[in-house]
């Protein structure tokens, strides 16, 4: 299964944890098919929390044996907003790339992030109340407005 691929799902689990689709209930929840396995945990004391710290999401490649894990670390300041906060590491020993997800209780609020090798950033997408950002490795930006106008700040 592609990198892509398997992003997309944990975005898709990551989106079920922040709109409480999991079942709260429950401790663990498995889904498989023959190209995929994915696992949720959420710890016994996240249950009833919007940001259940420790809770982690699994797909497992069969092909090829990979895991990746998203784990959910804690909260964040971000512009003056609490974002809970999820990190994603893939790839293979020597050459990984880092993911962080990070979104407010309200839900108008993500954040995602790629990190580089070297750990600096490389892209960034901001969803503010609807003004959304997208910030390259250079701080190159491109802003899509609520109006949907456009604007960019080459550096």
């Amino acid at each position: 299964m592609s990198k892509k691929r398997v992003l997309v799902v944990l975005l898709i689990l990551a989106v079920f944890l922040s709109f409480g689709c999991a079942n709260k209930g429950r401790t663990n929840l498995s889904v498989s098919n023959n190209e995929t396995e994915i696992n949720v945990s959420f710890p016994e004391s996240g249950n009833s929390s919007w940001c259940p710290v420790g809770s982690q999401l699994q797909v497992k490649d069969p092909t090829t044996g990979k895991i990746l894990s998203l784990t959910i670390t804690g909260t964040e300041k971000f512009e003056n907003k609490t974002l809970c906060k999820a990190c994603v590491e893939t790839g293979t020993e020597g050459n990984t790339s880092r993911f962080e997800y990070m979104w407010s209780e309200d839900k108008n609020t993500t954040v995602w992030t790629k990190y580089n090798k070297d750990g600096n950033i490389s892209v960034r997408f901001i969803d503010l109340d609807g003004k959304k950002t997208i910030i390259d490795g250079a701080g190159r930006t491109l802003e899509f407005g609520n109006s949907g106008e456009v604007s960019s700040n080459p550096v």
